[in-house]
């Protein structure tokens, strides 16, 4: 075994552990990641704390936070230095004037008011280059006082005056609330707001006060009499309501067993953006609102019981093989990103190979030998001899000559690459499109060797199974194969070189992994080779479509009865799945925790999944990879509908699948039953939701991008309840969270 250089530059390094048998070396990005800081790839944006006001010498309730990403395809940038000025104002201070983005991108400064309101503008830019910059713009404010209200009591929908001082003269900036839900101000001064009271409020008495920037007044009660304008929905119906500027009301009536599922979700797409959320629920009982309800699980028994979960839900080592799977193929995918920024900066430089592999066009023959490079977990090559074994119409199978003892058979050879055959090589194309073939044989080969075995240490519980490297479709690169290669590992019973791996697990695992790995083979042809794309695809929606692949094929196999074959193939979706809806809040469809998580895969396959079982063109999946857009905007593209419209059907259909309600198709997840499918993994199904209505109720949370959270309501008898989502204690969402909520009758 030799090591070859990768092709990747690098700085600085450090050794990354996953806890889980997986180990390699990280780039460190102080430099700019993999090929350097180029700042003509990043752009930054505004994650929160954009338009806060406070009084002279107070520090700004939330900090100044942005987001340094790749152009096009949004992946984080860690290490690059966000400088920070104060551009105009004076007197103001930040803290910290520089700071690093973390594996998020993320990097944020505080700022304290100066001793003038302002107001001031703050810039963020990427060190060594201010054109890569946003601006926030912030302010001071005098102490606000809220010193009358109508005496006598107004009408839900009225527009009312309120009196006092220090309101801002611009009515947005005054926010209003009525025991925490936000009513419109249409008009301002310093000393009178005049505000439309909620028509969502019933007959009682309010707390209103009036919130300018980050200081509020003291609470002034306020009688409203009068019937509340109703949300009239039968079961199966529902509502998606615009909560982006906090004025998402409802009045949801009483009566004989009323409940309705509510879903707050964000519609952000800022990579690693967490946002705080406030639904607040008022009753007729005139209380203050208190905590949330007791948990309600949908299914099956409450927290602390002990699930039935059949055998294979116990595998441990499966759950670790996914990881390990996982967080080496994002590795890949990012890495795949430099080294196309770096063949399109050869093209535009003149300076690019010919489009011309030098491995011989003529067809192998069996027996023959060949020398391969396999990326290794130091991102250096190991150097492989392997020798054809098995020729199919489709694939060349080569076996490392190192293979450790207690191999694959002839007849295993054949099976897998049969299975290739039929169904994944079809199944693939006829979905996704072809492959190249940069060495023109006419197939793709199967490398099966113990270097990828290597990728994870003898002992651990799991391993990576296979992969593919877009290295090898690119021309003239160091450690390219020039052509297209799958890798995958080899029998290992006595865990020679890596974990004991028998032939029973490794022929089980390696034909999923290679319909997987076939999809992205796909995808970087069709995307980058053909279509030119200036980026690889956003890593969720790169993951999700190989996903796909598997879940396609999956079904082929449960389509001709063969339930063991298709389980192999969907098993690791299920679980992903499972993990994604244990706390769905708290994961981002956009895959922003790296090296990234089951749970984040999870939430990628259930979206697309959704997605491709709406009404739509035919072959959407095909669409997505051929095209040249990126991530979220590249769905909507393709399926032509808005992205927070996917979002909210997507979040309501893992509620709502499979319960006997005339929903909206698009409120089903078409496919596969997910209450049945994923209860065999736990006992019962794993989405949790919150119930509360017996009281007046405030809950406050917090959403990444694209998150859902669910909660049921059962409105009281003696009028119903008034229900409003905002930002915080009511307040302003911010602009970056897209924040809505879908309100569905359960009955």
């Amino acid at each position: 075994m030799g090591d070859y250089p990768s092709p990747i530059s690098r700085g600085s390094f450090s050794l990354f552990l996953v806890g889980l048998g997986i180990l390699f070396v990280l780039p460190s990005c102080g430099d700019g990641g993999p090929t350097g800081l180029d700042l003509a790839e990043l752009e930054i944006v505004i994650v929160q704390g954009d338009g806060q006001a406070s009084e002279p010498g107070a520090v700004l309730p939330y900090p100044l936070q942005v987001r340094v990403q790749k152009v096009g395809n949004g992946a984080p940038v860690e290490g690059a230095k966000v400088q920070w000025k104060v551009l105009s104002g004076g007197g103001a201070t930040l803290d910290p004037t520089s700071s690093p983005t973390d594996s998020l991108g993320l990097a944020e400064t505080r700022f304290t008011v100066g001793p003038n309101l302002g107001p001031y503008t703050v810039q963020g830019s990427v060190k060594g280059e201010e054109s890569v910059s946003v601006e926030f713009s912030v302010g001071g404010i005098l102490v606000p006082d809220l010193t009358s209200v109508p005496a006598v009591p107004v009408a839900a929908g009225d527009t009312i005056p309120l009196g006092g001082v220090n309101f801002s003269q611009d009515a947005v900036e005054n926010v209003v609330t009525f025991s925490g839900i936000r009513g419109k101000v249409v008009a301002a001064s310093a000393d009178r707001v005049e505000v439309e009271v909620p028509r969502c409020l019933l007959p009682r008495d309010y707390e209103v006060r009036v919130s300018v920037g980050a200081l509020t007044t003291e609470s002034t009660s306020l009688s409203v009499a009068g019937a509340p304008v109703t949300l009239n929905l039968s079961p199966g119906e529902d509502v998606i309501v615009d909560a982006s500027e906090g004025f998402g009301c409802l009045h949801l009536p009483d009566g004989p067993g009323g409940m309705y599922l509510v879903v707050p979700h964000s519609t952000g797409t800022v990579g690693g953006a967490v946002h705080g959320f406030s639904l607040t629920g008022l009753t007729g009982d005139g209380l203050t609102p208190g905590a949330p309800g007791p948990l309600l699980w949908t299914s099956g028994p409450p927290p602390g019981a002990s699930p039935s979960r059949p055998d294979f839900a116990e595998d441990r080592r499966q759950l670790r093989s996914l990881e390990a799977r996982d967080r080496w193929h994002e590795r890949l995918r990012i890495n795949e990103a430099s080294l196309w920024a770096e063949e399109r900066a050869r093209v535009q430089a003149g300076t690019q190979a010919p489009p011309i592999s030098t491995n011989p066009a003529r067809p192998p023959k069996a027996g023959e030998r060949r020398v391969f490079r396999v990326l290794n977990a130091e991102e250096k090559f190991d150097k492989v001899t392997a020798r054809l074994r098995f020729i199919s119409d489709h694939s060349l199978v080569y076996v490392d000559e190192d293979a450790p003892p207690g191999g694959f058979t002839d007849a295993d050879l054949a099976s897998l690459a049969l299975e290739f055959e039929n169904p994944i090589y079809p199944i693939v194309t006829e979905v996704f499109g072809f492959e190249s073939d940069l060495d023109q044989n006419g197939r793709v080969i199967i490398l099966l060797t113990s270097a990828v075995n290597r990728l994870t240490p003898p002992g651990s519980d799991g391993y990576v199974g296979g992969f593919f490297y877009g290295l090898d479709l690119l021309v003239g690169r160091t450690g390219s194969n020039e052509g297209e290669v799958f890798y995958a590992m080899v029998p290992d019973p006595e865990g020679r070189d890596g974990p004991a791996i028998s032939r029973f697990s490794a022929l089980n695992t390696i034909p999923s992994v290679l319909a997987h790995e076939f999809e992205h083979m796909v995808h970087f042809n069709q995307r980058m080779l053909l279509g030119g794309a200036e980026s690889t695809e956003a890593l969720w929606l790169s993951e999700a479509l190989a996903q796909m692949a598997e879940d396609l094929v999956g079904e082929a196999f449960s389509h001709s009865y063969q339930v063991n074959k298709a389980y192999q193939y969907r098993a690791g979706n299920w679980i992903r799945a499972t993990r994604f809806l244990e706390d769905p809040g708290q994961t981002s469809v956009l895959a922003s925790l790296p090296p990234g998580n089951l749970a984040e895969r999870g939430a990628g396959w259930l979206f697309l999944k959704h997605a491709y079982g709406r009404t739509l063109p035919a072959n959407l999946l095909g669409a997505l990879v051929r095209s040249t857009l990126t991530g979220a905007e590249n769905v909507s593209a393709a399926t032509g509908v808005p992205w927070p419209r996917l979002v909210a059907d997507w979040a309501g259909s893992l509620y709502l699948d499979e319960i006997a309600l005339p929903v909206r198709p698009d409120l089903r997840m078409a496919g596969v039953n997910l209450r049945l499918v994923l209860s065999a993994f736990e006992g019962y199904y794993p989405l949790e939701v919150r119930f509360f209505g017996e009281q007046s109720t405030a809950i406050s949370g917090s959403l990444w991008s694209s998150a859902p959270n669910y909660f049921i309501i059962n409105p009281p008898n003696g009028g119903g309840m008034a229900l409003s989502a905002g930002g915080p204690g009511g307040g302003v969402p911010e602009v970056s969270m897209g924040f809505r909520f879908l309100v569905v009758r359960l009955r």
